[in-house]
């Protein structure tokens, strides 16, 4: 009797032991997959700002893209006087300032 006691004693502290163990391993795979989300999250989020900014960056070149197609539909549509060329020379300059505007705003990171 006290020999078979001894022997589940036995047997229930291995069982302990390897229950401690696998804990143990558990707890190192729960800290490495948090650290993985940390980093996948942030990944994510750099992403995430990248694209709005690319975005921003589409609507911008969709502004100067009308503002061109503007452009030609002015020159077709200018008449052949001194004033008219003034003009046209005045809206191209302000074009010129807007389009040179938007290429700094697509330099900066």
């Amino acid at each position: 009797m006290k020999q078979e006691l001894k022997t589940q004693y036995l047997q229930l502290k291995l069982k302990v032991s390897l229950m401690v163990a696998r804990l143990q391993e558990n707890a190192g795979k729960i800290s490495e997959l948090e650290r993985t989300n940390v980093e996948l999250q942030t990944k994510l989020d750099e992403k995430t700002r990248e694209l709005q900014d690319a975005l921003s960056q589409s609507k911008e070149l969709e502004k100067s893209f009308k503002k061109s197609d503007k452009i030609g539909k002015l020159v077709v549509n200018t008449e052949d006087t001194e004033a008219a060329k003034a003009e046209l020379k005045k809206k191209l300059d302000e074009y010129i300032v807007s389009i040179d505007h938007c290429i700094e705003q697509l330099r900066k990171p």
